[in-house]
């Protein structure tokens, strides 16, 4: 019969788990996380979930994600698509099944409206920022092939816990800081609405999101110090939030940049990380102007670097 392609479904899981861990073996996917960042997502159409099929044997899956709930606090982007999975089984490689699915994808993407289709900057639920230009070279190289076009390469970065010391001039500044009245403290309940505003207007995206979700979990019972807040007064002038080893996101506000109070709640933050036990830190998404500004002075040293690629669909 040769090779099918065809929706998503429920039956499928396993298989397509299965030979996502075969083809991106630096980035294996739960069930339960394939569950709940794929299948749980509002924006989910199995239409856009394309299996390939040979011989009622998976081989092939590609995820593309057409918005339709808006993302709180974003611009819109009903004009895009996004494209956040693809792998094809190590042994069915080069023999065109990727092709297939990439075309049956943009076609989905086409079908929905969309004009614009990038890997992978897909908020909430992107797996990696774009395509690993180290573990997946021949991935980007396929990318290029069907017309792509790279349009910036974000950094992961690490660092361990293990043994840390503040720097001195760190430590200074927050002494300054403190002396001009500005607080950094754990949340609490009362600083729920003013810390929603700030991020509102400082950051319009998916933070609010993940510091909404963060507040009530604190509010369940997780650590208050996953969420860190700089006051001045009354105002919000920063925050930073970090979950097990995943450290972010971190902001201050653009009107108080310069004073030391990103490196202040970047090694509060930190600290707060080994107090709880965890050994190392790190985040998925920087560029190399704010690595050199921010977090080479707690030590980050990158350790993967994407390609983020755009292509524009025809009518």
């Amino acid at each position: 019969m040769g090779v099918t392609i065809r929706p998503f479904q429920s039956n499928d899981l396993g298989a397509v788990v299965c030979l996502l861990a075969a083809a991106m073996p630096a980035d294996p996917v739960s069930p339960a996380r394939f569950t709940r960042q794929v299948l749980l997502d509002a924006n989910f159409r199995p239409e856009g979930a394309l299996v390939a099929e040979d011989g009622g044997e998976a081989i092939g899956f590609c995820l593309a994600i057409a918005r339709q709930v808006p993302l709180e606090n974003a611009p819109p982007d009903r004009d895009r698509g996004y494209l956040t999975l693809i792998a094809v089984r190590p042994e069915a490689q080069r023999q065109g099944v990727g092709t297939r699915l990439l075309a049956a994808a943009e076609a989905y993407l086409r079908a929905e409206g969309r004009r614009l289709v990038l890997v992978s900057p897909y908020a909430p639920g992107y797996f990696l920022p774009g395509v690993d230009v180290a573990a997946y070279e021949g991935a980007l190289c396929f990318f290029l092939r069907h017309g792509y076009a790279e349009l910036y390469r974000p950094i992961a970065m690490e660092t361990s816990l293990w043994e840390r010391a503040v720097p001195r001039w760190v430590t200074e500044r927050a002494r300054g800081l403190d002396a001009a009245g500005v607080r950094c403290e754990a949340y609490r309940p009362e600083l729920s609405l003013p810390l929603l505003e700030f991020v509102r207007r400082e950051f319009p995206g998916d933070w609010v999101r993940v510091v909404r979700e963060t507040m009530a979990r604190i509010l369940e019972g997780e650590p208050p110090e996953r969420l860190l807040v700089a006051r001045e007064g009354e105002e919000v002038r920063g925050f930073v939030h970090w979950e097990r080893e995943r450290f972010g996101p971190i902001g201050v506000a653009a009107s108080e940049r310069g004073r030391g109070l990103g490196q202040t709640l970047m090694f509060a933050a930190l600290d707060a990380m080994r107090r709880h036990g965890f050994r190392a830190a790190w985040f998925l998404w920087s560029d190399d102007t704010t690595a050199r500004r921010l977090y080479d002075a707690a030590g980050f040293c990158e350790r993967r670097r994407f390609a983020v690629l755009r292509k524009e669909l025809s009518g």
